[in-house]
């Protein structure tokens, strides 16, 4: 018998494992438990997109449906023709069939073909396996369209029914959801269940929740576990639960569901698989708090055995070559640490536990971890999915991958402050980083000082810029209808944003509306931002969102227009000389940003010029030889060289020899003293010269 079946719900990003699973499966196994993990949400996803499913699909068709669905009837024997050759392809498996996608007589067309891009001019003639994804996407979004018409409203591929799942005072809101018959998608989630149930014969199941995406398909879940095995335990957790029934007093899940876990799941589940006392745990008796923590490192290595790795698909739903790092590639998700270092912006969440609870371990645990993971998925890409990597551990992080000689492709979220300087972000982008992802938010120094976000667009840019030179793609993360904020604010906000576009600082954004949620600063004290909470009781079943009142003078919703009007031709290089006023269905004032705000940021000095004796120097180039003329550099792309009088270059010889070694540690003054050893001018005036300018250029980083 298996001690429990985590399983994770209806939908969620296609292209690889949500990591919720993989960390309670390591934990539990570690601990003896017998652990089986399964991905209902990709299972599901492929059943759908089969030939077997779409068949029965257009045959069930009634012809009530409009112009669009009435065509995709029309090309039905297309489509069943071809959709398991497009989840192939998608899946990698079968590369060679890009060219035929590509074809303009393979795929049939519908209505999400009318907004397609020029694929010759983002993909051209070499990126023939890119241009099929992308069409192989909009081909599924096709699909997805007449599913929404004919058989599930709230049917989407990255998530299921969350218009329902939003906002939900009262349990009841989601039970009449549960009172109607299942629908075909549903239908194949609970059959794919029950065959996980009889092989595997589980004491419980655990469902993560992620994203009120994931309710609707838990509840479902649990629904069919009730009816149909009654002896099996049901715990809920995640994302969800842990947000939004913090305050739950509704205990009408519990029809559904034994156990709503809050927070970490760890310790929470290891209790009531050994039938201790429970740990921050609803039941329908009501909520037991309980005593009890673990460490990031107790958590420990996830572990993704058991997923069926080979059905994740990539899509490619837009050409921005940032924007779809999020749907495109078989990223292993990891956390660097637990929690945020920062932990002090207004909006976020900073008083729940994900939050507000740091807590990480050494760059070489990461790395052993990061090798373990590869071994299993057979990937070597990672996202880690930090509220926000701390840049000290990322530094290590990149020297300890380095030292190993082991090769990554990764990407994270950071802050953008001013540790982010050239040199760390080169070692990082040596190290594998191909890009980052921070929030800008408010892009005004007045709200980022009122929100604690620790930077300012001076400070953003230097960083972005850094990221930039060292090869690393920029994505940040925009936020308008703060308190407080002013129309003109949300204009030169705009301006800052085309500014940073036009300097190629960033490659892709996303604007946020800004929510009050019950767990911010902002949230718990809106007074302190110039606005009125609005008095009521707290929900019976979720709570999130809070309800605020303020004087704002403007509609929130044609700025919210205006500015992703504009973000998304700015996202495929459109529209960037265009005043950012004329963006706005209304009549809007002009922006009252300088044109030259950004590029008089540019050239403003780098942290890592300034000299420090305490300051570690490493080396990430090429292997040096010594040569009649100087150091040369042999590298992959080439040979470079440093020319140098022969005393200098044997001086910058040895240097760059004890630099590559990066298990010890080198510093400035260790470089100083052993200059002044061998000359007598001060080691200043070499540090200065064009010569160690052109050896930093090689790899001779201060960090």
């Amino acid at each position: 018998m298996t001690d429990i079946l985590l399983l994770t719900p209806p939908f969620v990003q296609p292209n690889c494992p949500y990591p919720a699973t993989a960390y309670l499966s390591g934990y539990l196994r570690r601990k003896g438990y017998n652990v089986v993990q399964a991905d209902l949400s990709i299972e599901t996803l492929c059943k759908i997109f089969s030939r077997e499913f779409v068949s029965d699909l257009f045959d069930n068709y009634d012809g009530e449906g409009d112009d669009n669905c009435n065509r995709m009837w029309a090309l039905r024997k297309d489509y069943i023709e071809t959709i398991d050759t497009v989840i192939t392809f998608l899946q990698s498996k079968d590369p060679t069939i890009a060219s035929l996608i590509c074809s303009p007589e393979f795929l049939p067309q519908a209505s999400r073909f009318e907004q397609m891009v020029d694929a010759e001019e983002y993909f051209g003639t070499l990126g023939s396996k890119d241009c099929a994804e992308y069409l192989a996407t909009l081909y599924l979004q096709d699909l997805s369209d007449f599913i929404r018409a004919t058989v599930c409203p709230e049917f989407e591929v990255v998530k299921y029914a969350e218009s329902i799942s939003l906002a939900i005072a009262e349990f009841s809101t989601i039970e009449q959801e549960l009172q109607r018959p299942r629908n075909a998608i549903e239908n194949i989630m609970c059959d794919l269940l029950r065959g996980y149930i009889e092989t595997t014969h589980p004491r419980a199941v655990g469902i993560t929740v992620p994203f009120p995406g994931n309710l609707l398909g838990a509840l479902r879940i649990g629904q069919y576990l009730k009816a149909n095995y009654p002896e099996v335990k049901v715990i809920m957790g995640g994302g969800y639960p842990s947000t939004e029934l913090r305050s739950m007093t509704d205990v009408e899940i519990f029809r559904y569901v034994d156990y709503v876990v809050l927070d970490d799941g760890e310790l929470a589940l290891e209790r009531i698989l050994e039938g201790g006392s429970l740990l921050h745990t609803y039941t329908a008796e009501g909520y037991t708090e309980g005593e009890g923590t673990i460490s990031h490192r107790e958590r420990g290595c996830p572990d993704f055995d058991g997923l069926p790795h080979s059905l994740y698909f990539s899509l490619t739903e837009v050409t921005n070559p940032m924007h779809r790092l999020w749907s495109d590639g078989r990223w292993n998700k990891m956390m660097l640490a637990h929690g945020c270092y920062w932990a002090k912006c207004a909006f976020c969440d900073t008083t729940l536990n994900y939050i507000g609870c740091y807590d990480t371990i050494s760059a070489s645990e990461l790395v052993d971890y990061m090798e373990q993971v590869a071994a299993q998925t057979g990937s070597r890409g990672f996202h880690f999915v930090d509220e926000a990597a701390p840049p000290k551990l990322l530094k290590e992080l990149s020297l300890e991958l380095l030292r190993r000689g082991v090769r990554f492709s990764w990407w994270t979220n950071i802050r953008f402050e001013k540790s982010y300087t050239g040199d760390l972000c080169a070692l990082m982008a040596r190290a594998g980083c191909v890009a980052v992802s921070g929030g800008l938010e408010v892009a005004s120094d007045r709200l980022l000082g009122l929100i604690g976000k620790g930077v300012t667009i001076e400070q953003a840019t230097i960083a972005m810029r850094n990221f930039y030179y060292a090869g690393i793609m920029v994505h940040t993360y925009l936020m308008y209808g703060f308190p407080t904020e002013t129309l003109q604010e949300s204009i030169d906000a705009a301006e800052v944003v085309r500014q940073m576009f036009r300097a190629e600082l960033i490659g892709s954004a996303f604007w946020h509306r800004y929510a009050m949620t019950v767990h911010s600063r902002s949230g718990q004290h809106p007074e302190e931002f110039g606005v009125r909470r609005k008095d009521r009781l707290p929900n019976p079943f979720a709570n999130n969102e809070v309800p605020f009142a303020e004087n704002r003078g403007y509609s929130l919703d044609m700025v919210g227009e205006g500015l992703n009007l504009s973000l998304a031709n700015w996202l495929v290089g459109s529209g960037l000389d265009k005043p950012v006023h004329k963006w706005f269905a209304q009549k809007v004032p002009a922006t009252t940003v300088i044109p030259s705000l950004i590029t008089d940021h540019l050239i403003k000095p780098d942290g890592c010029r300034i000299y420090n004796d305490k300051a570690r120097i490493v080396w990430i180039g090429g292997t040096p030889e010594l040569s009649d003329e100087g150091v040369v550099i042999h590298t992959p792309s080439g040979t470079k060289e440093i020319k140098l009088a022969e005393e200098e270059a044997e001086f910058m010889y040895a240097i760059i020899e004890q630099c590559a070694d990066l298990g010890e540690t080198f510093t400035f003054e260790d470089i100083r003293l052993l200059w002044e050893e061998n000359f007598e001018r001060p080691f200043i005036e070499f540090y200065s010269s064009k010569k160690w300018d052109i050896a930093r250029k090689f790899g001779l980083l201060q960090i």
